[in-house]
């Protein structure tokens, strides 16, 4: 057969066969096929021959030109005898070696040769029964492998199908695994053939024999412990599940348990009892390959379990006895010890949601199996798109929902944090969510916040709030697709709502509502929601509306209230409507005045929105169907009355937030309608009736709108018939400022408004300020105030008439106090109002009433006259202060009243307020206001000698600092009487030039006329000075500086100064002391005191002028310099600390003869470095009259100059454009102060008018009087550098 590759090849073998069969393999050799079919196909051939032999020929077909011709001409010759060999010998290496060769001629012949070898084969297995044996193993096998082909469906071939499959199904009782095994294997690929085949014969005997095929596979998956065999019998069960030849199998066991029900269970056959065992026989079978350690048997079970539960046949009962046998238990331990497989975790997980169905008896199971499942969660939730997800999400949510119990503390925050993980990174994009998984997110959300350990969880309600405004931030653009994922996340925020209140309610108390799902509301739906609304179901629409109003009626408290003004802000009122006319359902309609009347509730409170709640279902949908009910006549029917107290109320409400439901036209037409049909109702029915007070204000409002156009004179006139005699309390419910605005102008009905602001004092002015604890009272002075403000309406007047009636009339003393307090608060919230009341005769009703109450001079009532006129005066502009007579005659009863009241140290608090109104109207008459009244202050001899003694009294006494402190009595007059002394020294020369011997008051003698200089000399100032309290400190050395102000302006008109220079020394000594003073505006003030006494020439002293100590002097130069070169220094808060020292050494430098060290001060560098650290921003009024001072005196060269013009022309184009900016903006007035001031509040406001006006300015920032200065000393050394040049020049 076999001959030696080195002659040359033999035209035949050894045996002379044809020479046709010899082929020639690639190695120089030749195979004679002849010799090799009768080799292999004798059972008597010696094995090492043919092992030998099968080596070669496979060694053989790997050569492609061998193998060419063996396919093309020979291949017929070897089917049968490879056939043969594998029946002729037990030797298992031979057989492997005659499968490969099949295989291998297979591969290579196409459809054609399998299709011979599998009819040959299959032939072989038809053919008798099988027994074990190793041969038939091997013919199995080979079949097998065969008949597991991805290119060719060989089933076609076999040519006995029934021999073959009936055998093999007997083959299945044999006890071999190995036989089981292959058999299994061969049934499992020919029913996948079958499916894909053509060939349809032995379809039906394979479903004939499927009931003994299923108890003989069940019964070898119990009795092997073979993975091939569990792996091929789970395959074969597989597929005919998924043929659904197992259907009828499993139909006949629900039959027969359902017999079982029907008849007694001891009573049935043995049949029955055998076929009612098969799904027990199926849970026994499946477990052995759940328990495999081999992954792919594990899936290939569960995916047979997937659908076997899968068929719609298989009833719940049968799930129930897969249950009991506690297969899901061996699911769980799968899923437990998955180690997070992908393919595992999918497979147990949609097996399991298929038994969940079996409810009571799974979630037995599931208590169990919980902990596993929630460890497998955030696999699940980590990848995209999860294949089991949706199963996942539902298994968790059957627990949750319907097992809260086995929900731990530790099982809700993982959860809760791995279902936040999904719909972060679902919102982020990373991993996508399908809609019903969202859905199911939120659900689980709302049943772990519902289980019994989520109780106090403060970590859940974190993870559900960020769960619920990421669930809304998904939906909103999901809401076309899949609006249910919008309502549920809706539910999801509504729940989440409950368990942060129930959670603050628990732990802390606080049960207001929780702001974060009004932020989530507000920022989020509300603006999307006002933009898609045209787009939305009806059912999305209701959703909104009832988490809104969930949110906001539960608790109408301060957050809440909010909440309905942000939907305000966006036309809720109209929105409702235009809600239900998209969708006119009385479902809508119910929900849209429900809400329209906790709204109410909410806005006005005490149940006002029950009118609309009550008569919501008789309310028509369309508003100007309300609008016709409005204009019926109501009486004798209650329904209509109900439904227009309703309409009157939802227009009001509205109208109060700027909202027309309806056209002002046809709202005024019914308004007036209902006026003339109901006018017996309005005439006799109750005053105080809420429904009257909004009557009222719709009509003052749409009447107001309605200029021009046309109205019913017979409607208003019994309008106001109306108001006359039912006498209404307006201002019981709130009124439209357009409203209230439109009855002021009515000047028919003055003197109505005027007693119904009499009965709003006495019900809510019993203090200083309105009730603001209830908000219309305080809206109600607001509108009021604004109302005065105008002065285009009849409401000064109204107010100013009102206290003048209070001073003819016989009223009650608390009266004054109640009109008073009402004013003030006026007054207080709009400080302009003060100028219309002044401008409408307020300073004659004052006197009136300071004539009329000095009979209550001793009460305490008596002390809100001079309170309440210096908060006028304190808000009054001077040139509304026209009727100076009057207040003149005010100021003489209040000096009259209170004098009697002044003793030598001790100020009442009356008396102190009067002092601090005399100093307003000293303060105006320089703005050329109340000039004959200030004449009459200043030329008061009897208040200068009061306050004469009461100085020179607080001398005697006072020994330490601690006696002026401005807490004590004695402090606080002080510092009134020291600011009246300030205005006086202003305003004395403005009204009375010529009359005040200025230069006398420097005169430290006692015998200086009080009336003079009202009881205060320079030696008292110098003394407060030294001993007194910080506050006392400021306000003397305010008063310094202004008097050395207008002696210097006396003495450069009459020049001269009598004074003795020690009298000068002490008070340069004084000053000195203080230029560093804590204070700035105290060292400020005696820094500029001192320039101005070394501006003065003194008599004796030969024409020279006073100095400070050398020393001193130039300790304090220096140190300015030194801080004025350092480039970090020059900050405002520093600038503002060296002025007075700037002040200083201008002075020195300014002096007719200044010290010789002042060259080696200012030198070349220092002025340099001193003027490249300057710029625009750090730049005063100081500083510049420093450098002003050096350029007169001769210490700048021309680039320091010229730096110096480029920072102040700089600087002065910002003050411009900053003019400009301030005089297109609104300017807001000083603010005013209330009734409650007491005397502090008093001395600081007149403080702030002190420092407003004198030079002196401490502030961080520029205010307008230190633009001004600035401004002006830039002015200045421009003028001085042109002056040094003209005098160069000529």
């Amino acid at each position: 057969m076999l001959t030696a590759a080195t002659p040359p090849p033999a035209a035949t073998c050894s045996q002379n066969h044809r020479a046709s069969l010899l082929l020639h393999t690639n190695q120089g050799g030749s195979i004679c096929l002849h010799c090799f079919t009768n080799l292999i196909s004798n059972p008597n051939s010696p094995s090492f021959y043919v092992s030998y032999a099968l080596s070669q020929f496979s060694l053989a077909i790997s050569d492609p030109s061998f193998l060419n011709d063996l396919i093309k001409f020979h291949v017929h010759v070897v089917v049968a005898p490879l056939v043969s060999a594998l029946e002729a010998y037990d030797d298992e290496a031979i057989a492997r070696q005659v499968v490969e060769v099949v295989v291998g001629v297979c591969g290579a012949g196409g459809e054609e040769v399998l299709g011979e070898f599998v009819g040959r084969v299959a032939e072989v297995v038809s053919e008798g029964g099988l027994a074990w044996s190793r041969r038939q193993v091997h013919t199995l096998h080979c079949l097998g492998v065969l008949l597991d082909c991805e290119n060719f469906n060989p089933y076609g071939f076999i040519k006995d199908k029934y021999g073959l499959i009936n055998n093999l199904v007997v083959g299945l009782q044999l006890p071999s695994e190995v036989i089981q095994g292959e058999i299994l294997f061969v049934l499992y690929r020919i029913s996948v053939l079958q499916c894909t085949s053509r060939d349809d014969e032995g379809a039906d005997l394979l479903s004939d024999n499927c009931t003994k095929l299923l108890h003989l596979a069940l019964e070898a998956l119990m009795k092997t412990q073979s993975n091939d065999v569990h792996l091929n019998c789970v395959a074969l069960l597989k597929v005919l599940a998924q043929r659904g030849l197992l259907e009828n199998v499993f139909s006949s066991e629900l039959i027969m348990m359902d017999t079982c029900e029907a008849d007694n269970f001891m009573q049935m056959t043995d049949d029955a009892n055998s076929s009612f065992s098969l799904s027990r026989l199926l849970a026994e079978a499946i477990k052995a390959p759940l328990l495999s350690p081999d992954t792919e048997v594990q899936i290939a079970t569960l995916d047979f379990i997937f659908h076997c539960l899968s068929w719609e046949g298989f009833s719940s009962k049968q799930i129930r006895v897969l249950v009991e046998e506690n297969i899901v238990d061996y699911i769980f331990e799968i899923l437990r010890l998955s180690k997070k497989i992908d393919q595992v975790v999918s497979s147990c997980l949609r097996v399991l949601h298929l038994f969940s169905t079996a409810e009571e008896v799974f979630r037995q199971r599931l208590a169990v199996g919980f902990t596993t499942l929630v460890s497998a969660l955030s696999h699940v939730a980590e990848v995209p798109f999860h294949p089991a997800q949706f199963q996942m999400l539902e298994l968790i949510l059957d627990a949750v929902s319907n097992c809260p119990g086995i929900v731990s503390t530790k099982h809700v925050e993982e959860i809760g944090s791995a279902l936040t993980v999904m719909l972060q990174k679902h919102l982020g994009g990373e991993v996508g969510l399908l809609s019903e998984a969202v859905i199911f997110v939120c659900s689980i959300f709302v049943g772990l916040m519902k289980c019994p350990s989520s109780n106090g969880t403060s970590k859940l309600l974190d993870l559900a709030k960020e769960a619920s405004k990421l669930a809304v931030s998904a939906s909103l653009s999901m809401h076309k697709k899949d609006p249910s994922q919008f309502l549920q996340s809706l539910y999801l925020s509504k729940e989440t709502y409950v368990f942060t209140r129930e959670m603050n309610n628990n732990e802390l108390g606080d049960n207001e509502s929780p702001t974060w799902v009004m932020e989530l509301c507000q920022r989020n739906i509300l603006p999307w929601f006002v933009t898609t609304i045209n787009e939305m179901e009806e059912e999305s629409i209701l959703g909104v509306l009832e988490t809104f109003h969930f949110i906001f009626s539960e608790t109408c408290d301060t957050r809440s209230l909010e909440f309905v003004k942000t939907l305000l802000s966006q036309s809720w009122f109209s929105l409702l409507f235009r809600c239900l006319g998209l969708y006119p359902t009385e479902k809508m309609k119910l929900r849209t005045y429900f809400m329209f009347s906790s709204m109410v509730d909410c806005l006005l409170g005490n149940g006002s929105g029950q009118p609309i709640r009550h008569a919501a279902s008789s309310l028509p949908s369309d508003p100007l169907d309300m609008l016709y009910l409005l204009g019926q006549k109501s009486i004798n029917n209650q329904e209509l009355s109900s439904c227009q107290t309703a309409v009157l109320r939802m227009l009001h409400v509205s109208s109060l937030h700027n909202e027309m439901i309806a056209d002002k036209k046809l709202v005024l037409a019914s308004l007036e309608q209902y006026i003339l049909v109901n006018r017996a109702e309005l005439l006799y029915g109750s005053p105080g009736s809420m429904t009257n007070i909004e009557f009222v204000n719709l009509y003052g409002l749409y009447r107001s709108l309605a200029n021009h156009m046309s109205y019913s004179p017979e409607a208003e006139k019994l309008f106001f018939h109306t108001l006359f005699e039912k006498n209404f309390d307006l201002f019981s419910a709130e009124l439209h400022p357009t409203s209230l605005k439109w009855l002021f102008q009515q000047e028919r009905i003055c003197d109505l408004l005027s007693c119904q602001i009499l009965n709003f004092c006495r019900n809510n002015c019993s203090i200083w300020t309105p009730n603001i604890d209830h908000q219309i009272n305080f809206q109600y002075v607001k509108d009021i105030s604004e109302l005065v403000a105008m002065g285009d309406n009849y409401a000064p007047k109204v107010l100013v008439t009102l206290l003048k009636q209070l001073s003819e009339e016989e009223f009650l003393a608390d009266d004054f106090v109640f009109v008073f307090n009402l004013l003030s608060a006026m007054v207080s919230i709009l400080p302009a109002a003060s100028d219309q009341l002044c401008m409408n005769g307020l300073g004659n009703a004052l006197r009136n009433l300071c004539y009329r109450l000095t009979r209550y001079s001793s009460s305490e009532n008596y002390v809100i006259i001079p309170r309440f006129i210096f908060i006028i005066l304190s808000c009054v502009q001077p040139e509304t202060l026209t009727d100076d007579e009057v207040w003149l005659a005010i100021t003489m009863k209040l000096l009259d009243t209170c004098g009697l009241s002044i003793a030598e140290t001790e100020w009442t608090e009356t008396g102190l307020l009067v002092v601090g109104v005399l100093s307003l109207i000293l303060h105006y008459s320089s703005h050329h206001a109340l000039v004959e009244t200030t004449k009459f202050i200043v030329l008061n001899s009897s208040l200068a000698c009061s306050i004469g003694s009461t100085i020179a009294a607080v001398r005697g006494k006072v020994t330490s600092s601690a006696c002026l402190d401005e807490n004590t009595d004695t402090g606080k007059a002080l510092v009134l009487l020291l600011i009246l002394y300030y205005f006086y020294l202003r305003s004395v020369e403005a009204v009375l030039p010529g009359t005040m011997d200025w230069k006398s008051l420097l005169n430290q003698s006692d015998s200086v006329s009080p009336s003079l200089s009202m009881g205060i000399t320079c030696r008292d100032l110098c003394w407060l000075m030294y001993l007194g309290s910080s506050l006392v400190k400021l306000v003397a050395a305010y008063c310094i500086q202004e008097l050395f102000a207008q002696i210097g302006d006396h003495r450069n008109k009459e020049g001269g100064l009598n004074c003795s220079i020690e009298c000068l020394r002490s008070l340069v000594a004084v000053l000195e002391g203080h230029v560093f003073d804590s204070d700035v505006r105290v060292a400020i003030n005696c820094g500029i005191s001192l320039s101005t006494i070394w501006s003065w020439e003194v008599s004796g002293m030969s024409g020279k002028r006073i100095l400070c100590a050398d020393k001193w002097c130039r300790m304090i130069v220096e140190e300015l310099v030194m801080y004025l070169v350092t480039p970090c220094s020059l900050s405002k808060s520093f600038v503002m600390h060296h002025k007075p020292a700037a002040h200083v050494a201008a002075a020195a430098l300014g002096s007719s003869s200044p010290p010789g060290w002042m060259t080696s001060v200012f030198d070349e560098a220092s002025i340099s470095g001193m003027i490249k650290c300057l710029s625009a921003d750090n730049l005063t009024s100081e500083i510049v009259l420093l450098f002003r001072q050096l350029l007169r005196s001769g210490f700048l060269n021309p680039d320091q100059i010229s730096s110096l013009n480029h920072v102040f022309q700089v600087c002065r184009k910002e003050l411009y454009n900053a003019d400009r900016r301030e005089a297109s903006s609104t300017m807001p007035r000083r603010k005013a102060i209330s009734m409650s001031v007491d005397l502090g509040e008093v001395s600081e406001f007149l403080l702030h008018l002190v420092s407003s006006e004198s030079p002196v300015h401490a502030s961080s920032g520029r205010t307008q009087a230190e633009k001004g200065q600035l401004s002006g000393e830039i002015e200045l050394f421009f003028m001085s550098l042109a002056h040094d040049r003209d005098v160069h020049n000529s």
